[in-house]
């Protein structure tokens, strides 16, 4: 059976029953974390105390442990109902700062998926933006005028081409050219060779001829 108010004024002191009124459903609910655990602390002290006490005094009565005064105790009753007192306050004080640790662990997962929904439909484009981009990537169809422009642009670039072949085909006669005249002057020298032979050989005759008539007429 709990401790009532009543009993508690009878058997704590008034910083005892302080903590002890503060237990209760209509004040701890007004408590915050760091005042909840100061007051376990506190509790969780008093507690200890009297169960040590408690278990000298059982030892006492026994006679196993020799008195502190001048008598030994008769029993432990009423320090019992004081350890009783503490820990039932210090189970009411525990169980308020798990409700809040659940309810802060709760609003701080709950937040966060908020936070990451803002932060997507923030990073998503808008509806202007995909129009924007949607005219710039459909092509503009050209007109008429435009495709014949580009035909008669194709056509002028086909018939570059054929200039240019027919510009180098006089670069394959010239070399034919040359290799004629080259030719002819080649033949032309040998002539004039042959030319020079034959004059030197019709004065080496006539020289000869002289010498024979000379050396006649000697005699």
């Amino acid at each position: 059976m709990a401790i009532s108010s009543q009993l508690a004024r009878q058997l704590c002191t008034s910083v005892e029953l302080q903590l002890f009124l503060d237990s209760l459903s209509r004040h701890v609910k007004n408590l915050d974390e760091k005042a909840l655990k100061t007051r376990i602390v506190r509790a969780r002290k008093s507690r200890d105390k009297y169960r040590q006490k408690a278990d000298r005094q059982d030892r006492e009565a026994r006679g196993k442990q020799s008195p502190r005064g001048a008598r030994a105790s008769q029993g432990s009753a009423q320090t019992r109902k004081k350890e009783q007192l503490f820990s039932e306050t210090l189970e009411r004080f525990e169980k308020q700062l798990v409700r809040l640790e659940n309810a802060s662990t709760s609003s701080s997962n709950s937040a966060a998926p908020t936070k990451a929904k803002a932060q997507t439909a923030s990073d998503k484009p808008s509806k202007s933006t995909v129009k924007k981009v949607t005219r710039k990537k459909s092509p503009r169809k050209s007109s008429p005028a435009k495709k014949a422009a580009v035909s008669k642009a194709k056509g002028t670039s086909k018939a570059v081409p054929s200039k240019t072949a027919k510009a180098t085909k006089p670069k394959a006669s010239t070399k034919k050219k040359t290799l004629a005249s080259s030719k002819a002057s080649a033949s032309a020298k040998q002539a004039r060779k042959r030319v020079s032979g034959q004059v030197r050989k019709d004065k080496h005759i006539s020289a000869r001829g002289r010498r024979t008539q000379a050396k006649r007429d000697a005699r």
